[in-house]
């Protein structure tokens, strides 16, 4: 049985958030990490963050996506039992959207043929099949789920229990919980009733965003929405604010929704690792409580920086995986297979050591390349500085220009020199905490 984490990072309504270093560093991680990465069909048409993930590639290289794609990594989810192409994806989403829907996202088009040959490469390995959508009297359908998550998570009087356990991050949401009471429930509701009249169940994403963008102004015949346009007619910045966390928010709803209903992980993006907004996610964050031991785990490890190891190049990184990784994929299966405390301490110590693994490859190699770019084998310059001052010292009177003159290679290397070391402890690795959790959990 396959196990797979659900990547969000690729949905564009979080394209007014998340930073192109947030993807790259997101899809490293679930690459390094996650048995299979679950794609949701749309994303392969509709998404910038995709489409500039693959063009920052370094030329006449394949982006990390199309590498992983390529292996089987990353699989995407088809609504249609029959599909098994990429191609026979984009005739099946046209019928069911229209003609008329702008499936293809211009940034998407010329990067097409790229990003599909490389999905249907990956799907015609023996091991490797479609994930398909569970049938709807199987599972209820994505717009019911979608409504009820709403409803169990923002639909209430208090915010969840857990985001009162930092002082600061309670305060600041409950500072959005009042200001968005209007959005959670009214325009909510009332998108849920255009839902109903369209013949659609639950709720769309894409109907409360007419709501909340009809209320602030935009032309009701207007049907094409997007946070961007909801977050630009609003009054002021505090409402603004207030306003793309409350977008934040609908959309991980939106992705925990889809999680729940294809049984599957889910690894929400950081949107700042080193300092996580603390009101950015209405789910546990990094500030909270490490979860129940029946719902996952926290692990302290060794890990490089995730700014300098995302620039490591893509066949590197599979390799890291494909190389030192399957110990860990072992142990992470069992446990989610077979939780228990024995399996998951199991884990824990095939995790720690996979990062050390990691650590030592990257020693060995991002590393020392990053430092060697920049030091081309140069040594502390100090003995080159105190002999030209001293030579120069000799024979030159008044003004020393000539001193500027013949120390400006030697001051060069000492700039450089410094910027070695500053480097080099910019880069080292560092002890960071990362939490796994189980598919069944929220």
């Amino acid at each position: 049985m396959t196990e797979y984490s659900l990547f969000n990072s690729a949905d564009d309504c979080l394209s007014y958030s998340l930073q192109e270093s947030t993807f790259d560093e997101s899809l490293m991680l679930n690459i390094l990490f996650q048995e299979r990465l679950l794609v949701h069909e749309a994303y392969f048409f509709n998404s910038t963050l995709l489409a500039g993930h693959v063009r920052r590639a370094k030329p006449g290289t394949p982006s990390l996506f199309e590498l992983a794609a390529r292996r089987g990594l990353i699989v995407p989810a088809f609504r249609d039992s029959k599909t098994q192409t990429m191609d026979q994806a984009q005739e099946v989403m046209t019928v069911t959207y229209g003609s008329s829907y702008g499936l293809m996202h211009p940034q998407m088009q010329p990067l097409r043929d790229r990003v599909f040959a490389s999905v249907d490469i990956g799907l015609q390995l023996p091991e490797i099949k479609p994930f398909y959508w569970p049938r709807i009297s199987d599972a209820g359908s994505l717009g019911e789920g979608y409504y009820n998550t709403i409803r169990e998570l923002l639909q209430t009087e208090d915010p969840p229990v857990y985001s009162s356990f930092n002082p600061d991050r309670e305060l600041q949401i409950q500072r959005v919980w009042e200001a968005s009471k209007a959005w959670r429930f009214d325009y909510v509701e009332e998108a849920a009733v255009r839902t109903k009249t369209k013949g659609a169940l639950g709720l769309q994403r894409l109907e409360l965003f007419c709501s909340l963008g009809w209320a602030l102004g935009i032309p009701t015949d207007t049907v094409t929405i997007s946070p961007e346009d909801i977050i630009n007619h609003c009054a002021n910045k505090e409402q603004a604010l207030a306003m793309q966390i409350f977008l934040k928010w609908v959309t991980q709803c939106y992705h925990l929704n889809q999680a729940r209903y294809f049984g599957t992980a889910i690894n929400f993006p950081v949107y700042n690792i080193d300092q996580d907004f603390i009101i950015d996610t209405i789910m546990r964050s990094p500030l909270d409580l490490a979860p129940e031991p029946s719902e996952g785990f926290r692990c302290k490890v060794e890990f490089p920086p995730l700014d300098v190891l995302v620039r490591a190049d893509a066949t590197e990184l599979v390799a890291i995986r494909t190389d030192l990784g399957n110990g860990y994929l072992r142990a992470l299966k069992r446990w989610q297979l077979e939780p228990s405390i024995d399996h998951q301490e199991e884990a824990k110590a095939s995790l720690r050591d996979y990062c050390d693994q990691i650590c030592a490859y990257y020693n060995t190699g991002t590393r020392q390349a990053l430092v060697a770019d920049i030091s081309k084998g140069s040594s502390s310059p100090w003995a080159d500085v105190v002999s030209t001052v001293a030579g120069i010292g000799q024979g030159v009177t008044g003004v020393p220009f000539g001193l500027f003159s013949q120390l400006a290679n030697t001051m060069t290397a000492l700039y450089k020199y410094y910027r070695v070391k500053k480097l080099t402890a910019q880069i080292r690795p560092k002890q960071q905490e990362l939490e796994v959790t189980l598919p069944s959990s929220d």
